[in-house]
């Protein structure tokens, strides 16, 4: 079976066009439809019906079948080349969203040999991604911060912590002086949040949605310091993990009260049965060994 009569008869089923198809891969139309053709005899079954109308074609049952085992077996071929090309190198990629970077890592890489940090090179990437670049083989590994439970149809998941979310005010904030605080009492102010795909707007959405609330984001940044500067100088209020390796002397962080909210779990993930160099399993079993050992 031909990779490239898998990626004709895919983008087949997109755009249900030879003369599309052809275009696309600068091919000829008899040349797509031969693939077409061989694919059929392999299978032993009609994956399209032509129709003389616009060189359109619909798909049998058989061939929504095949398409389905067909984009899997292109994302495999893919993956090994990946995987192949990356052969000689001694090093390990990790993921490392921003907020396990400042909260865990620093402790875990305490426990680290010089080797295993030699050779280990981080990549600063949101969950959302990180899973994407894991299943494309362009991560071995990664941290993740996560909400809800992670398909472990093809990923192995170590979660070693869980934490609650705060609200986090200038020293001088009226809201300052409260132990603790419920999310429907900050409808009028302005917050400061971690942006794009990372889990902090997740677990904000779900409460602002849980209260029937639409708060007003003044400002959204990637790096979670320039959040707690911001919020010192009372130009709105954040929303962040409890952790003992983020503060400023001039912000508090207040618990909720919410009898319902969300958790950060945090995890180690990696895809299941990976095939590494010995360098790089020796850097992977040093990962493991020291999220075992319980955080300080």
């Amino acid at each position: 079976m031909r990779i490239t009569d898998l990626q004709y008869y895919l983008a087949l089923t997109d755009n249900h066009n030879f003369s599309q198809v052809s275009q696309q891969f600068h091919v000829s139309q008899p040349t797509v439809s031969l693939a077409i053709q061989r694919l059929e005899k392999e299978v032993g079954a009609q994956l399209a019906i032509r129709s003389s109308h616009h060189n359109i074609v619909s798909l049998t049952h058989a061939g929504q079948v095949f398409a389905q085992h067909a984009q899997a077996m292109l994302e495999q071929y893919n993956l090994a080349l990946t995987e192949i090309g990356r052969i000689d190198e001694q090093s390990l990629l990790l993921g490392l969203p921003p907020i396990i970077q400042i909260s865990y890592f620093p402790e875990i890489a305490g426990r680290l040999s010089n080797q295993a940090l030699e050779h280990l090179k981080t990549v600063e990437v949101g969950a959302h991604k990180a899973i994407q670049l894991l299943q494309d083989g362009k991560l071995d590994a990664s941290f993740l911060g996560y909400l809800d439970a992670i398909d472990q149809n093809d990923f192995q998941v170590i979660q070693f912590d869980q934490r609650p979310f705060e609200i986090v005010v200038a020293n001088d904030h009226p809201l300052a002086n409260h132990s603790t605080i419920s999310f429907r009492e900050l409808a009028n102010q302005n917050f400061i949040l971690l942006k794009g795909s990372f889990i902090h707007k997740q677990a904000f959405e779900q409460l602002a949605q849980a209260n029937h609330l639409q708060p007003d984001i003044l400002f959204s940044s990637s790096e979670p310091y320039a959040i707690l500067n911001l919020v010192s100088q009372n130009r709105g209020i954040g929303f962040m993990v409890s952790s003992k390796n983020i503060q400023h002397p001039n912000v508090k962080f207040i618990p909720l009260s919410d009898p319902a909210q969300p958790q950060l779990k945090v995890g180690f993930v990696y895809r299941k049965n990976p095939i590494m160099t010995t360098e790089q399993s020796t850097i992977f079993k040093e990962i493991l060994a020291a999220i075992h050992t319980p955080m300080l």
